[in-house]
């Protein structure tokens, strides 16, 4: 017989179960998330599993694109659904989802296709108010993905496309509603001080949130290579410091298969290349390219899990304080200085 003095079980077990689902949902710091764009999206890549997981603090719905020159915006979420049909309003459950655990749900405009322009002022201006009216505002507009409301939007750029007018679609936006979360992403090339990414003056205005460079690609030099780190490291300085005071942190955006593109970071050597990232203050995680390819990993035997889940003890790891914090700040007086 039990002694009186022993806890209930019952309650114990309930306030466990309490924990461990705080824990899931609060959990995702430093890890954002891609999804949809038009590739398979397989059925253990559903945007609402991925909000389960508890990996996540981020995920940016991809893509709106094709726009410009008098054309409305196309929504590609992918082929798990066909949005022009209306075959996408069943996210916006999931969406909801989403957003009910604390996982921000942001628009990806744009995309690696460079099938849509910004021409004119007039252009970013319509883009802006088709955008915000659709899902941002919360009229209860019936959009592509039902009727949402996003927390924000993501700019994904062609790396090919001029710098202009990128930074009247971000102005517009805030002045709409001033607490939208604005992210950026760019291929990892950079010139310090040099406007050679598409929304470089975009950063300028001090609008994003966050900004991550892709560091994948098969034209990139600064793509991260294990015992050739030169060029990945010029990039992150580069990054780090020319949008310092701008936008308010940096991340890596990372690819998630090795069949996809040049520049996959085994997970073996992610922990490497953060160590890098890590050296600067704005450093907070990880973004990673997309969920189908992260899911396919483990189909295709890499792994037992997805990638981010194989990474995401690296990633934590990452955002916990160095030994001495004052190295890191010597680290960026110097490049700064």
């Amino acid at each position: 017989m039990a002694s009186s003095s022993s806890p209930p079980l019952l309650p114990l077990l309930l306030l466990l179960g309490m924990f461990s689902a705080l824990r899931a949902h609060a959990s995702g710091k430093g890890m954002a998330l891609y999804w949809g764009w038009h590739v398979n999206n397989i059925t253990a890549a559903g945007l609402e599993m991925a909000c389960k997981t508890g990996q996540f603090e981020q995920v940016n719905i991809a893509f709106l694109t094709d726009f410009g020159y008098g054309k409305p915006p196309t929504p590609d979420f992918g082929t798990g659904c066909d949005a022009p049909s209306g075959g996408c309003k069943y996210l916006q459950s999931e969406i909801e989802y989403c957003q009910s655990v604390n996982v921000k749900v942001l628009l990806s405009i744009g995309g690696f296709d460079a099938t849509y322009r910004l021409p004119n002022e007039e252009e970013a201006h319509r883009l802006a108010a088709h955008v915000y009216n659709v899902y941002l505002s919360g009229y209860g507009v019936d959009g592509p993905l039902g009727k949402v409301k996003l927390d924000g939007v993501d700019f994904w750029i062609n790396d090919t496309l001029p710098t202009a007018y990128w930074d009247v679609v971000a102005e517009d936006l805030k002045r709409y509603d001033e607490k939208l979360i604005l992210t950026g992403s760019q291929a990892c090339n950079h010139s310090l001080g040099v406007p050679d990414i598409p929304i470089f003056y975009a950063l300028k205005t001090g609008l994003f949130s966050r900004v991550w460079a892709r560091v994948f690609g098969d034209y990139y030099p600064c793509v991260y290579e294990r015992g050739n780190t030169a060029s990945f490291e010029s990039a992150v300085r580069n990054w780090t410091t020319d949008f310092e005071g701008y936008v308010g942190d940096f991340r890596i955006a990372v690819d998630c298969h090795p069949k996809y593109i040049r520049g996959f970071i085994p997970p073996e050597e992610i922990e490497g290349a953060l160590d890098i990232v890590r050296k600067y203050p704005r450093y907070s995680g990880v973004a990673v390219w997309n969920r189908h390819w992260d899911v396919k990993y483990k189909e295709d035997g890499y792994a037992k899990w997805p990638y981010s889940e194989t990474i995401y003890p690296h990633v934590q790891d990452s955002l916990e304080p160095d030994d001495d914090d004052a190295v890191r700040h010597q680290h960026l007086h110097e490049v700064v200085f």
